[in-house]
């Protein structure tokens, strides 16, 4: 399962529409609708009912989208911790393993994003 699944099936629950879901993410309806099956399959459960007119979410899909849409807001409130990290706030090396064989190693400023550091 990887994340961006979670955030099409969040969708697909607000929208009821591959289309439009589809839209929203940039992507086509087919491959957006492929990836929403490959949910389910992995999940082992169907979220949504389609007919041809229509698109509804299961009561197992619903627990699933909360629980998925908690998920995608911890992750984005992790994301955005690195706005609250000040300019003297002490870097971290990121990825910093004694293997590293003189590749160079991005840097986590605050507890945010990685950056490439230039050798």
């Amino acid at each position: 399962m990887d994340f961006q699944s979670l955030r099409y099936a969040i969708t697909l629950a607000e929208e009821l529409h591959f289309g439009r879901a589809a839209q929203r993410h940039y992507i086509g309806a087919q491959p957006f609708g492929r990836r929403i099956h490959e949910l389910e399959r992995e999940l082992g459960v169907r979220l949504f009912e389609r007919t041809s007119r229509r698109v509804t979410v299961t009561p197992a899909g619903a627990r699933i989208v909360a629980e998925a849409r908690a998920i995608v807001d911890a992750v984005d409130a992790l994301t955005d911790s690195r706005h609250w990290a000040g300019p003297d706030e002490p870097e971290i090396p990121a990825g910093s393993r004694k293997k590293s064989k003189g590749r160079s190693r991005g840097k986590v400023r605050g507890g945010g994003s990685a950056r490439s550091a230039a050798t």
